[in-house]
């Protein structure tokens, strides 16, 4: 259908988005019933982060579910609005052989053929917004659902918003900088691709973050992308949802199960998800298990009481973000609490804005 259904419309056995569902309430639910709405809590990471954002900043939402968890978010990743999608969706068409019209020529193609035209398209320059080619399929701005970027989204919400952990990786973009600049970057080269990547604020930027040496500047840019798409938007989003904010620093030894290569041993986007679910146990060290122990025990004390204190005993009491105290927990080895995490660097982020 061409409208949203609002979700109240929608009945909890409804598992296929093929038809428009019929218009029957929510009936009451017992709280020891997982699908009960009032034990839900939604949680994503990456892209799904973005996703499980818009819901939690919905008000239609809002009776569905009682807690969040943000993971790694792309915050400064801007979404598109409908004009900004009409090159790229003319090119999707032409790649699939039919003539831009309605929905039912992109339904009648299989997935298969969708997606290999995307990343045809994907190759081509279809904004010169540089973000954008890390996602070049994002939620479309169509101010019913997606009413903005997400800091003003955060920024514009007009009801209490409800418990939220959220928080990031210590090298998120570490293995795209490197994915993508398969070279060494000189200072030179540094100083190029710069406002590529930054626009009008890189002047401001390489004064605050000059080249380092006359080496690869790999590493610095990594750190600044890190910052500037991850760590410091995030900080904003936990501030205004007063948030248990943490930052995942524990390096993931992958012992040749993945191809890691330069994030290999470090603690790049996505390594936590093998520690939360435990996907490498019979590899992990012990200091790995602790790790992989203590971060589901206060995912699944949230899960259970939105508060990742209890029920179940932690290494440490975790506090929710204070704007005069910034205290993280931080994932390390042992868990700590770290305080003012890159307080300073976001501070200059803050100045120079995400979008």
């Amino acid at each position: 259908w061409s409208q949203p259904v609002h979700i109240g419309k929608w009945a909890p056995s409804t598992i296929k988005a093929t038809e428009t569902p019929p218009a029957c309430p929510q009936p009451a639910c017992d709280v020891n019933d997982i699908l009960c709405p009032k034990v839900i809590t939604l949680f994503g990471q990456s892209a799904g982060a973005q996703s499980v954002a818009i819901h939690y900043l919905r008000h239609e939402m809002q009776p569905f579910f009682r807690a969040a968890i943000i993971q790694s978010c792309p915050v400064a990743i801007p979404f598109r609005t409908y004009a900004q999608y009409i090159t790229p969706t003319i090119l999707l068409a032409q790649q699939l052989n039919f003539t831009l019209g309605g929905i039912s020529c992109y339904r009648a193609s299989s997935y298969q053929d969708i997606v290999a035209a995307q990343n045809v398209i994907n190759s081509k320059i279809t904004s010169l917004q540089f973000l954008q080619f890390f996602e070049p399929w994002l939620p479309v701005i169509d101010n019913i659902i997606v009413c903005g970027q997400l800091i003003d989204m955060f920024s514009s919400t007009s009801f209490p918003l409800k418990p939220l952990i959220i928080g990031t990786m210590t090298e998120e973009a570490l293995g795209y900088v490197y994915g993508e600049l398969t070279q060494p970057l000189s200072p030179l080269g540094y100083l190029t691709v710069g406002p590529i990547l930054f626009g009008s604020n890189f002047s401001a930027i390489a004064m605050r973050y000059p080249p380092e040496g006359s080496g690869d500047q790999r590493p610095l840019l990594a750190r600044l992308v890190t910052q500037w798409v991850f760590a410091c938007p995030t900080r904003v989003l936990a501030h205004k949802a007063a948030a248990y904010s943490y930052v995942f620093g524990y390096p993931l030894h992958t012992m040749g199960i993945i191809n890691a290569g330069i994030c290999e041993a470090r603690a790049c986007h996505s390594y936590e998800l093998p520690f939360l679910f435990q996907a490498f146990w019979l590899n992990f060290t012990n200091a790995d298990r602790y790790i992989s122990q203590t971060l589901a025990t206060y995912w699944t004390n949230y899960a259970k009481s939105k508060n990742p204190n209890h029920p179940v005993k932690v290494p440490l009491a975790w506090s929710k973000l204070a704007s005069q105290s910034e205290k993280y927990l931080n994932f390390t080895d042992p868990v700590q609490i770290t305080t003012n995490y890159l307080m300073n660097d976001c501070n200059f982020w803050d100045g120079i804005g995400y979008y």
